[in-house]
């Protein structure tokens, strides 16, 4: 079964690497009150950052379209609670994720030029 579990103060547990792939690193850490912890932590950030700003700077003077790829946002982003894409999907807020986008915070992000 999966919980929520408040982590405010994860860096001060002592998280142990359990594995590493091409692409991820997977963490463990006990609580205070013993339970475990797994977190995930996205190595191809940088390339992933890369390749859309690449593709930003080639979308100028391209014309908006049907299937417009404006964007390419990592899991970890996605559901970080401090920018609380998924929890605002989840209530429904369709406006959230357009606003996200247009903001200073999602630049690195965006692969396509113009307001959402």
């Amino acid at each position: 079964m999966t919980r929520s579990v408040d982590l405010r103060g994860a860096d001060n547990l002592d998280w142990t690497l359990l594995r590493e792939t091409s692409s991820h690193r997977y963490w463990l850490a006990f609580l205070p009150d013993g339970r475990q912890v797994i977190k995930s932590e996205f190595l191809a950030d940088e390339q992933l950052v890369e390749d859309n700003r690449r593709s930003y700077n080639e979308s100028e003077g391209k014309k908006w379209g049907d299937g417009q790829v404006v964007g390419r946002i990592p899991l970890n982003v996605l559901y970080s609670s401090q920018h609380q894409i998924m929890e605002k999907l989840k209530e429904g807020d369709r406006d959230h994720i357009k606003w996200w986008l247009n903001s200073e915070a999602a630049l690195p992000y965006r692969t396509f030029k113009g307001r959402i």
